[in-house]
């Protein structure tokens, strides 16, 4: 009997495989749906503030959704690749029905320090001692850099690049470094001014905290949008110095998008600032507050939200902190 028990249990508990049939909305209410995307699309084409986000897309198969540029919210206007040379089959196809259905802007970075780094890890010697400035072959290594990235605008038919480029100021440096720093940038600067004059229909975000110390005027006055990094500024009145520092000189203070980072659940400290009052709050939400405030000398065009993907994980709502942000930069609750 207990033979026949346990042979029963077993059968009983045997798993299955069960078809479990959700509908998108469009299946179930293609209609409604379909006008639903046409005021998303509307909403985007209008003048508004922005809201940006930069997505870590590393993943060569999506852990969760957080990775799917799919999932991300309707409302934000555009997100930027961060890896571009690391696009999957499924990522393109994402970001094509994103563009078409939603009228999301896809673009990808260019990290001009990422890739100085890597250079300089490739050059150390076994000793650790780094190559005399005499033998810097940075210029060609970037340039070499720039041959493969650029062109994948036009061939996986991105919106545009958004660059994170703050140059050295050289006007106090030795005449050696001098040299070698202004050899470097003239490849850098050349390089997206050409890009800039063959791409007139592509987006261009410059990531820039001091754009006076770029050496080519007119990659500034190209600038669609010029983000200024504050996702690491401990309070709000950091944020808005940094950004009112940005506009010096003679830099278009017509442009600036702010950048604040999501939360994580895995670090503590990430995503959080201090209000004027010295409160801590959540720096994609106090950013947005600051940004919705009125100015007369400097333009917020909008919000970059660094870290996106770990919005997504939100206690109460999937990217809560971002549609939250979109509500108040756009005064409305329609995200």
């Amino acid at each position: 009997m207990a033979a026949v028990s346990l042979a029963s249990c077993s059968d009983w508990t045997k798993p299955e495989s069960v078809g479990i049939n959700s509908p998108a909305p469009g299946d179930r209410y293609p209609e409604e749906y379909g006008q639903y995307l046409e005021n998303i699309r509307a909403y985007k084409a209008g003048d508004h503030r922005l809201a940006i986000g930069w997505l870590d897309n590393s993943a060569s198969v999506p852990g969760s959704q957080a990775d799917r540029l799919s999932a991300l919210p309707d409302s934000l206007d555009a997100v930027v690749l961060m890896y571009p040379e690391m696009l999957d089959e499924w990522e393109i196809r994402e970001m094509h029905q994103v563009q078409s259905d939603k009228g999301t802007k896809v673009l990808y970075q260019i990290d001009y320090a990422s890739v100085l780094a890597g250079y300089e890890a490739e050059q150390d010697d076994e000793s650790g001692q780094e190559i005399g400035q005499e033998a810097d072959g940075f210029p060609a290594y970037l340039s070499s850099y720039l041959d493969r990235v650029l062109p994948l605008c036009a061939e996986y038919s991105f919106d545009g690049i958004s660059l994170w480029y703050d140059p050295e100021d050289v006007s106090h440096l030795p005449e050696a470094d001098k040299a070698v720093e202004e050899a470097r940038q003239t490849v850098m600067e050349s390089r997206i001014s050409e890009w800039i004059a063959a791409s007139p229909d592509k987006l261009f975000i410059l990531e820039c905290n001091e754009p006076r110390h770029i050496a080519d005027k007119s990659i500034l006055e190209n600038a669609d949008y010029i983000a200024v990094h504050t996702e690491e500024l401990e309070n709000i009145l950091s944020v808005e110095l940094e950004v009112r520092s940005a506009a010096a000189g003679d830099v278009p203070s017509d442009r600036f998008i702010v950048t604040a980072s999501a939360t994580s659940s895995s670090d503590p400290a990430l995503g959080w600032i201090m209000d004027a009052e010295g409160n801590k709050v959540e720096a994609v939400t106090e950013t947005a507050w600051w940004i919705a405030e009125p100015e007369t000398d400097i333009v917020k065009a909008g919000i970059g939200i660094c870290n996106i993907r770990n919005d997504y994980f939100g206690s109460t709502l999937n990217y809560a902190l971002t549609r939250k942000a979109i509500s108040i930069i756009s005064n409305t609750s329609n995200n």
